[in-house]
């Protein structure tokens, strides 16, 4: 009889072990540019399995609809911006913050004022009565544009904001479609090597020499049930983020076979998160009326 359960007891133990060993799934979301070249090294290089982990990715052009694809479970975590986490949190979202991933540092920041080429501009107030596109209304962009507009006297209210892509910016500045654009690479620097339209002011510069970027997010019950997935993941793209900083020249081949065109590769990542960083930006939208209310932001980390 002893020897019947030994023998079971080891048939339950064959049949278990493998699952102790398994990868942990992990579906990963990221915007198609070079911020993102880490994560492509470190699913190219298997530092994600390395880790532990069985990832997929998923591409979404526009850091806005990341948290619909986490609500609805498409992904896992994704990258977006405080903005959109503080918003998703005013309309009850259950989304937290696991990780920092960029700043935006004055001199270095990821988009700019573009001004169509033979329009006069020497100071904000020449954007009174004119068109300027946005990729993104409500977006972090528009937040500081709005910010640096009321920091230098210019009502929001005298100029036109239009709502458009990054791809047609160029062409709609030629024709005369737009006035001005709040571009990023590679688009801000086809603008000026076109001849369309030229660097006008780092208006992000003008509101904050150094805030927190992007920012990795995750459903909450997800990110307090899942803390192997997401120490794995941060490892790991901590790797990815080591490679870029150490081979800048690798990096920019890798950003080549996955986003099939090449763009300054940044080296501003930083993976730190802090209850203060939520709080410039919540007092940013609480000044231009983008939230109606002060919010729990130290609720809205799980690190």
């Amino acid at each position: 009889m002893r020897r019947i359960i030994s023998a079971a007891a080891c048939a339950c133990c064959i049949m278990v072990a493998p699952a102790w060993g398994q990868a942990l799934k992990l579906a990963i979301g990221y915007v198609p540019n070079a911020d993102f070249v880490p994560v492509f090294i470190a699913q190219e290089k298997g530092y994600f399995a390395k880790a532990g982990l069985e990832t997929t990715l998923t591409p979404i052009p526009i850091p806005s609809n990341v948290p619909a694809a986490i609500t609805s479970h498409s992904i896992d975590v994704g990258p977006a911006t405080a903005v959109n986490l503080l918003a998703t949190a005013e309309n009850g979202l259950n989304l937290v913050g696991i990780s920092g991933y960029n700043r935006n540092i004055a001199g270095k920041e990821p988009a700019n004022l573009m001004v169509r080429t033979g329009m006069p501009y020497k100071s904000p107030a020449d954007l009174v009565g004119k068109r300027v596109g946005m990729a993104g209304i409500f977006s972090t962009f528009d937040v500081f544009f709005r910010m640096w507009l009321r920091n230098n006297n210019v009502p929001f209210d005298q100029l036109k904001l239009i709502d458009v892509t990054y791809p047609p910016m160029s062409d709609m500045l030629k024709s005369g479609q737009l006035d001005g654009a709040v571009a990023v690479d590679p688009f801000r620097t086809q603008i000026v090597k076109s001849g369309t339209g030229f660097d006008a002011a780092d208006f992000m510069g003008g509101v904050a020499k150094d805030c927190v970027g992007l920012i990795w997010l995750a459903d909450k019950d997800w990110a307090v049930s899942h803390p192997r997935e997401r120490a794995a993941f941060l490892t790991a793209l901590k790797q990815g983020i080591d490679d870029v900083l150490q081979n800048r020249k690798a990096a920019e081949e890798v950003e080549a076979r996955y986003l099939k065109f090449s763009a300054p590769v940044t080296d501003d990542f930083n993976m730190s998160l802090t209850p203060d960083d939520l709080k410039f930006y919540e007092g940013l939208m609480l000044d231009i009326g983008f939230l109606h209310q002060k919010l729990d932001v130290s609720a809205l980390l799980v690190q």
